[in-house]
């Protein structure tokens, strides 16, 4: 018999095991402000970038044309090493950790006026950069992506600075963030790179977003404790599979064959089924000059399918090793953002109309939406049905 932990109780223990040894040396939040000082902190300061970013681009547009570009990166640049020294006198927090979330954190609401600029809410924002520094963020998949900087992100980064300034396990959720924003990184410089869109000088703010979540990563492989996970449940008297794991088999499965119909058709497959498989986005697949979804797809390819294989597998086996969580998170950060931007950008109004889906076709949601839903729902089964080492040393 299988002994499952009350899932609140779960909850509280996977973030709040660290040993002291491998805990963050921070120092504490003034008295009376208690755990939240340092998101608030953040939360305040990163509304500071509105009123900031209209005062640069004005500064922008006095630049001289011939050299605005290269001027626009210098000041960026230097803003945000100015940000940090910022944060770093504000917080009372010297770890690179924190700092960068902070930055990052700050970042993502310009991205946010990025999207209303896009939108036409806003004016004179960020005109100049769009026009000289990053213009391929006004476009619709570039609008897609600082969206969820905007929202995703941003959520993900106060819940990393809570956790991490707290001194609570952040490895789970670092991950989740670390796969997300490296899959956006890599579709969208890509993309500017093979597709319509030019590479700017500007481009190169872009680096910060790559090396920081890998740096993280080797920070979370190298010091950041694991949660208690058995490898193989040797209570268990007799394996069988549930019916929720059948559930699971069969939506990877579908995720499969879906990502396969992707890939042939951006390959130029005449074959029936496979563009009958994805036939709402056959044009935009084909034939979308600006390739950014196409690039995703061959990332899904070459590393979700062989990820989501190997979940298959562990579904049918009694062990359960600890790099499948750490691999499914990884992998459902990577879907929600990626799909998330791909939606966005299907159904949004600036991108041409050959390639633009109709947002009430059923037969664009339930492929799409599957691609997201099955990961997240991995994580869950895998989380529930997690046995610590305590329950089973005190069942033996």
């Amino acid at each position: 018999m299988t002994v499952v932990e009350d899932s609140s109780t779960n909850l509280v223990n996977f973030t709040t095991s660290l040993p002291v040894t491998m805990k963050t040396k921070i120092s504490g939040s003034p008295k009376g402000y208690g755990d939240i000082y340092h998101v608030v902190f953040t939360f305040f300061f990163s509304l500071s970038a509105v009123p900031f970013i209209y005062l640069l681009n004005t500064l922008f547009a006095s630049i001289d044309d011939s050299v605005r570009g290269f001027g626009i990166m210098v000041l960026s640049f230097g803003t945000l090493s100015a940000i940090i020294l910022v944060v770093y006198y504000g917080s009372r927090i010297t770890d690179w950790m924190y700092l960068g979330m902070a930055l990052f954190t700050w970042t993502a609401v310009i991205d946010s006026t990025i999207s209303l600029e896009y939108l036409g809410i806003t004016e004179n924002f960020m005109s100049e950069y769009l026009k000289f520094g990053e213009p391929y963020l006004l476009s619709s998949w570039g609008s897609a992506i600082c969206v969820f900087d905007g929202t995703g992100f941003y959520i993900m980064y106060l819940v990393l600075i809570y956790l991490f300034t707290n001194k609570k396990s952040w490895r789970s959720v670092g991950i989740y963030w670390a796969g997300a924003i490296l899959n956006s990184m890599i579709v969208l410089i890509t993309g500017v790179f093979t597709g319509k869109h030019s590479a700017t000088f500007c481009t190169l703010l872009n680096i910060p977003y790559i090396v920081f979540p890998i740096f993280v990563l080797f920070r979370i492989f190298k010091t950041q404790n694991r949660s208690n996970w058995v490898t193989k449940t040797k209570i268990q008297e007799k394996f069988s599979i549930k019916v929720h794991d059948v559930f699971l088999i069969l939506g990877f499965i579908g995720s499969i064959w879906i990502i396969l119909a992707k890939f042939l058709v951006v390959l130029g497959s005449k074959v029936w089924v496979f563009k009958e498989t994805v036939a709402p986005e056959t044009a935009l697949l084909l034939e979308d000059p600006a390739r950014f979804y196409s690039i995703q797809v061959l990332l899904f390819f070459f590393y979700i399918i062989p990820a989501q294989i190997v979940s298959v597998y562990y579904l049918l086996q009694e062990e359960k090793p600890q790099y499948l969580w750490e691999m499914s998170a990884a992998m459902a950060g990577i879907m929600l953002q990626a799909q998330f931007s791909y939606i966005l950008y299907s159904f949004d109004t600036q991108t041409p109309q050959p390639f633009r889906v109709d947002w009430t076709d059923i037969n664009f949601w339930l492929p799409n939406v599957l691609l997201v839903i099955i990961p997240h729902l991995f994580i869950i089964r895998l989380y529930i049905h997690r046995v610590p080492d305590t329950k089973i040393a005190k069942k033996q």
